[in-house]
């Protein structure tokens, strides 16, 4: 048979074609995931209380934590409903945040005080009112730490109890503020059922793993480290790590191919409200607008449009749902005087 010729009008079966095509495509999508994998490094940090300085970390070691690598940490702020709070986290988190490093606060309960989800919203309520702006617009989401006596209630009060205090925290600060859930390998097995699988889990399981390309390994006891949680957010893997003179300090990294550090920070809603329904009935006076997914905004009312806003009279909090589209009713205002409305973040 005469050799086919190489050029610009040669033609080969289209069987050929289309293998090639193939081989060309698979070659091209293993390329970009290679690409995709490069391009997210996993993000690292640590977690911080007073026990690494009673007036907080010095600004000189926030500075170097950052230059190592560090990006994010989580900052104790309160325990309990009565404390001892940290009183290390306001100079904490400033500092961190003046080195560059996102900072967040995190909760550690005593479910075991109060452990009906009335307990959970008075725990909420004092995170909240401690840690004032640090849970708030452009800070890291808030965690729970779920250890110690807490475990000492039933899988399903303690999972009662977790999700009435983030939908508090939700209620208050908007969805972007749910906080994540701190717990080791058997906690996370043991001691919570699967109504909390989809909730952003912080494993706390140190190993000696290279976190940067390591998953959390399994054992014979714990095959699966993150227990009914779905996936890992974020992962403690050391408790003795050493960095900007501070030690011991606990290091996590963020599980960057899962969801970037980016993901957890508390959204800063828009200036702009795109006001949509308006309706009056014998419900109230309803009305939605859209704004930025997961922001929270606070209703006040006034009959006397010319009042400072610090005497207008708190309604309530918009309703989310679907993800930045808000609502609010006012069930006074079928029967009441007439009312003006402000909308406030948070």
């Amino acid at each position: 048979m005469k050799p086919r010729q190489l050029g610009t009008n040669c033609e080969y079966p289209r069987a050929n074609w289309e293998s090639l095509g193939l081989f060309s495509l698979v070659i091209c999508s293993l390329f970009s995931a290679l690409i995709s994998s490069a391009a997210t490094p996993r993000e690292f940090g640590a977690d911080v209380s007073h026990y690494q300085g009673a007036t907080g970390i010095s600004q000189s070691s926030w500075d170097q934590m950052y230059s190592s690598g560090m990006r994010f940490t989580f900052i104790k702020a309160t325990e309990g409903l009565t404390g001892p709070d940290d009183a290390a986290m306001i100079n904490n988190v400033a500092r961190a945040t003046a080195a560059g490093i996102l900072a967040g606060v995190y909760h550690y309960p005593h479910a075991e005080n109060r452990p009906t989800t009335n307990g959970a919203v008075q725990e909420a309520g004092h995170f909240l009112a401690y840690a004032g702006d640090a849970v708030g617009p452009g800070r890291l989401r808030p965690a729970l730490d779920v250890e110690g006596s807490n475990l000492n209630l039933s899988v399903s009060a303690l999972t009662d109890w977790i999700i009435a205090f983030c939908n508090e925290m939700v209620a208050q600060r908007g969805a972007g503020a749910r906080p994540i859930i701190y717990m080791g390998r058997a906690s996370a097995k043991n001691e919570v059922d699967s109504r909390l699988a989809n909730y952003d889990f912080w494993l706390a399981y140190p190993t000696n793993v290279d976190a940067s390309i390591s998953d959390p390994p399994p054992t014979a006891s714990y095959p699966d480290p993150t227990g009914i949680f779905n996936n890992w957010a974020f992962w403690q893997y050391s408790w003795t790590g050493d960095v900007g003179g501070i030690n011991p300090l606990d290091l996590d990294v963020c599980h960057s191919e899962y969801k970037p550090l980016s993901a957890y920070i508390i959204p800063t809603p828009s200036p702009n409200f795109f006001l949509r329904n308006l309706s009056i009935a014998s419900s109230g006076f309803h009305f939605t607008f859209t704004n930025v997914a997961g922001t929270h905004f606070t209703v006040l009312g006034s009959t006397d449009v010319s009042l400072p806003l610090i005497n207008w009279s708190v309604l309530g909090a918009a309703i989310e749902g679907p993800p930045g589209a808000f609502q609010f009713t006012d069930t006074n205002a079928a029967t009441g005087p007439r009312e003006f409305y402000r909308v406030r973040s948070p």
